[in-house]
């Protein structure tokens, strides 16, 4: 892991350690391109956390959003899941 992404980690943490009381409800968005293979890896993450997910497709069908909504445990939690999402190829985390 880089140092940038490591401090960017870092100051999400505490961010979201001083904004929530936990366990909290954590929205999560990622956009990635509208491929079977990546939509699986996505939800795969998500799956043991019983997610509510709502898609949605671009105009020209080439790329699709996701919010998914999980009860979050704690702000390690959700970093993990960035994290794991970081590594579909051309994902973008909003």
């Amino acid at each position: 892991m880089s140092k940038s992404t490591e401090s960017f980690y870092k100051s999400l943490k505490k961010q979201l350690e001083i904004s929530n009381k936990w366990p909290t409800q954590y929205k999560f968005k990622f956009i990635i391109k509208s491929e079977k293979s990546d939509e699986k890896k996505l939800i795969e993450i998500f799956k043991d956390l019983n997610p509510k997910i709502d898609v949605k497709k671009s105009s020209t069908n080439k790329y699709k959003s996701f919010s998914i909504l999980i009860e979050s445990y704690s702000p390690d939690q959700i970093i993990e899941i960035y994290q794991l999402a970081s590594e579909i190829d051309g994902i973008i985390s909003l």
